[in-house]
C-alpha cells in the first residue's frame, strides 16, 4: 500500500516536471521566433512600400534595417533587396552592396545590370581584379557596352597592363561620338605608345589633341620630350616656342629654347630670346649673361664678349661658368696667356667638383695654342702644346680632333685617322668628327671608308650639307644614281645657294640620265655665278 503510494507521488512529480519543461521550451521558441521576424505579418507588397516610404522619407536607417529583417524571413524577396542595394549605393555602404548582389545574381545570371552594378563597386572599392573580371564578362556579352569599355581601359591603364588598355582606347574612339572625350583618349594612347617607344604613332595621337586643343601643355611637352629623343631639334625648338607663348614667364623654358637655338647656330634668336629672359624675375642673371657672351663669341664679337663679361663678373667674382666663358673668349681672341691666367685664377678658389671643368677648359686652350704654332710654321713646339694639353685632360675629344688636323696636314695620315677614332670614341655624337675622318679617307681615295663615315656624319647630324654633299658625290661614283640625287637634294636644301652643290647635283643628274632636270640645275648654278664655265659648257652640251 504505501509502495503504491509513493509510486504515484513520483508519476506526479514526472508528470509535473514534464509539463514545467514543456512550458519553458514553448517560451523560448516564442521568443526565438519573434527575434527571426515571425513578428513581421505583413505582405511583400506591404513592406515594399514601407521601406521606399521610408527612404523618400530621408530615414534611410530604419528602412535599411525594416528591408534586412524582412528578408531575413523572406530572402526571395527580390524587388525589395534591389530597393536595399539602391539605398546601400546612395550611402555609400559598397560592401553591404555588393553582398546582396552577388544574392540577386545568382536568381538573375542575365541580368547584365547587376554585373555593371557588382563591377562598378568591386572598382570603387579597389578590388580591381574582381572589376576587371565582371567588365570583362559584360564586354564578352555585349561588345559594345561604351561604359564597361571606359572602366575597364582605365583599370588595364592604371594596373600597367598597357597593351590591354590600348586596345579597348582604340575601340573606344571609334564609338563614341563626344569629341573631348575622343581627344582625351587621344592623350591616352598617345601616352601608352610613348611608353612603348612607338613614338612616329604617339605623335600622330599627340596632333590629333592638339588639333582639338591646341594649348594643351602636357601633350606639347609629351611631344617635345618625343623629339628630343629622336634629335629632331628643329621640333623640340617648335613646341618650346609654344611653351613659351603659354606659359611667357617661365624662365626655365627660355633656359631650354636658348640652348638649343645656340647649339643649332640660330644665334640671333637666341639672343632675342636671352634678352627676354633678363626681364623676367626668376631668370638667373649670370647664366644669361653668360649665354650672351657666348653667342658675342661665335658672332664674331669678341670684344663685346669680353666686355660683358668683365662688367658682370664684378657681381660674383667666383662665377665658373663666367670665368670660363672669358677664358674661351681670351683664347679666340689668341691672347691665350691672358686665356690660362683666367683659368689659373679659377683654380685656386675652385671647390673639388669645378677643377675637372677648368682642367678641361686649360686643355682645350693648350690645344688651341698648339694649333696657331702650327700655323705658324713652329711644329715642334706645337706638338710640345699637343702634350701639355692632354697633362690636364687626356679625354679631350677636341685635343684628339685637332691633334688628327694636325698631323693630317703634315700629310701624317695614318697619325690623323688614329687620333680622329680616338676623337669619335670620346664623343661618337659629333658630326664633324666623322666627317673629318671621311674627309682623310677621301684625300686618301679609299672612297668605302669615306663613303661610310660620310653616312654617320649626316645620320647623326642630318642637317650636314656638306657631309650630304660628299657623300652624294660618292655614290654617284658607284652609280648609286637614285641615292646621289637624294643626298645631293637634300643638300641643296640646307643650303641653296651654294653654287659647288647645285652644280654637283646637275651632274648626279646628267649621270643618272636626268636630262631636263640636270638643265634646270644648271641654269641654277649660272643664275648664282654668272662665271661658271663647267656649268655654261655642260648646258650648252645637253
Amino acid at each position: 500500500m504505501l509502495n503504491n503510494l509513493i509510486l504515484i507521488i513520483l508519476f506526479i512529480c514526472f508528470v509535473a516536471g514534464l509539463s514545467y519543461v514543456y512550458l519553458r521550451l514553448k517560451e523560448e521558441t516564442s521568443k526565438f521566433k519573434k527575434k527571426n521576424g515571425d513578428d513581421l505579418q505583413i505582405t511583400p507588397e506591404e513592406v515594399y512600400k514601407q521601406v521606399e516610404t521610408l527612404f523618400l522619407a530621408g530615414d534611410i536607417g530604419t528602412g535599411q534595417k525594416l528591408a534586412k529583417k524582412y528578408l531575413a524571413q523572406n530572402p526571395y524577396h527580390h524587388e525589395l533587396r534591389r530597393l536595399l542595394v539602391k539605398s546601400y549605393i546612395e550611402t555609400q555602404k559598397e560592401y553591404e552592396a555588393i553582398s546582396n548582389l552577388l544574392v540577386l545574381v545568382q536568381f538573375y545570371p542575365d541580368d547584365l545590370n547587376i554585373y555593371q552594378q557588382l563591377a562598378n563597386l568591386y572598382k570603387n572599392t579597389h578590388q580591381n581584379k574582381k572589376a576587371i573580371h565582371f567588365y570583362s564578362y559584360i564586354l564578352s556579352k555585349d561588345k559594345y557596352d561604351v561604359n564597361a569599355m571606359r572602366n575597364l581601359a582605365q583599370l588595364y591603364y592604371n594596373n600597367k597592363q598597357k597593351e590591354s588598355a590600348l586596345k579597348l582606347y582604340k575601340q573606344l574612339v571609334t564609338y563614341i561620338d563626344d569629341e573631348e572625350e575622343k581627344v582625351e583618349y587621344y592623350a591616352i594612347i598617345g601616352s601608352i605608345y610613348t611608353t612603348y617607344g612607338e613614338y612616329k604613332k604617339a605623335i600622330n595621337f599627340y596632333k590629333k589633341v592638339l588639333e582639338h586643343d591646341s594649348s594643351n601643355i602636357d601633350v606639347i611637352k609629351d611631344l617635345r620630350k618625343i623629339y628630343l629623343k629622336e634629335k629632331d631639334t628643329d621640333n623640340v625648338i617648335y613646341y618650346s616656342r609654344k611653351l613659351i607663348d603659354l606659359e611667357p614667364d617661365n624662365y626655365v623654358y627660355y633656359e631650354e629654347i636658348i640652348n638649343l637655338l645656340f647649339h643649332v647656330h640660330s644665334y640671333e634668336e637666341a639672343l632675342q630670346y636671352a634678352q627676354k629672359a633678363l626681364e623676367l624675375p626668376t631668370a638667373d642673371i649670370f647664366a644669361v649673361k653668360n649665354q650672351i657672351a657666348k653667342i658675342y663669341l661665335y658672332t664674331g664679337k669678341i670684344q663685346e664678349s669680353i666686355a660683358l663679361i668683365n662688367e658682370t663678373i664684378l657681381q660674383d667674382p667666383t662665377n665658373l661658368l663666367l670665368s670660363q666663358t672669358l677664358a674661351m673668349a681670351h683664347c679666340m681672341n689668341k691672347d691665350f696667356e691672358k686665356a690660362k691666367k683666367v683659368c689659373d685664377d679659377a683654380l685656386e678658389v675652385a671647390v673639388p667638383s669645378d677643377i675637372k671643368v677648368i682642367h678641361n677648359n686649360l686643355s682645350t686652350i693648350l690645344a688651341e695654342e698648339a694649333v696657331y704654332l702650327l700655323n705658324q710654321g713652329k711644329t715642334k713646339q706645337a706638338f710640345e702644346k699637343f702634350t701639355e694639353a692632354m697633362h690636364y685632360n687626356n679625354e679631350n675629344p677636341e685635343i684628339y680632333f685637332k691633334l688628327a688636323n694636325a698631323n693630317r696636314q703634315i700629310k701624317n695620315y695614318s697619325e690623323a685617322i688614329r687620333q680622329c677614332k680616338r676623337a669619335i670614341e670620346l664623343a661618337p655624337e659629333v658630326s664633324l668628327y666623322y666627317e673629318t675622318l671621311a674627309d682623310i679617307y677621301y684625300e686618301l681615295q679609299n672612297f668605302i671608308e669615306a663613303k661610310k663615315f660620310y653616312k654617320e656624319a649626316v645620320f647623326i647630324d642630318p642637317k650636314n650639307a656638306r657631309a650630304h654633299t660628299f657623300l652624294g658625290i660618292l655614290q654617284s661614283k658607284d652609280k648609286e644614281h637614285d641615292a646621289a640625287i637624294k643626298s645631293l637634294e637634300t643638300a641643296v636644301s640646307l643650303d641653296p645657294d651654294n653654287v659647288d652643290i647645285r652644280y654637283n647635283l646637275a651632274l648626279a643628274y646628267e649621270v643618272a640620265g636626268k636630262k631636263d632636270e640636270a638643265k634646270v640645275e644648271y641654269e641654277k648654278v649660272l643664275e648664282l655665278d654668272p662665271q661658271h664655265k663647267e656649268a655654261a659648257n655642260n648646258l650648252k652640251l645637253l
